[in-house]
């Protein structure tokens, strides 16, 4: 059973792992949701993303500019800060730093990771 208190994560606090070259730090995760944010040095390349079999994620770019590979589209998604991207449940995908500062993207899936 989850909590049903407010709860605060500090980015020291979360769950923090590398996927390749992208630092990821994952703040919650729960039956419902999953949020946690990423960052790449400039041309930085990210390990590919299976995909969730259950869940939608939500790719926002708070800084820099990235390219998305989603292999079954076979194509790049071009995301700029203050941009958005939805991808929808099993679709792989892979970030690339292509601009000339880090790249902070935060995502979430639902219903869950």
């Amino acid at each position: 059973m989850e909590s049903k208190e407010v709860k605060i994560v500090s980015k020291n606090d979360a769950k923090i792992w590398m996927e390749e070259s992208e630092v990821c730090r994952e703040y919650y995760k729960t039956d419902k949701i999953t949020f946690g944010m990423s960052e790449l040095a400039p041309g930085a390349v990210g390990a590919v993303d299976r995909g969730h079999s259950e869940a939608h994620e939500v790719f926002y770019c708070v800084q820099g500019e990235v390219l998305c590979y989603v292999s079954q589209d076979d194509r790049y998604y071009h995301l700029f800060a203050g941009g958005a991207m939805l991808v929808p449940e099993g679709k792989d995908h892979k970030l690339f730093n292509i601009g000339e500062t880090k790249a902070i993207l935060t995502w979430s899936c639902a219903p869950h990771q």
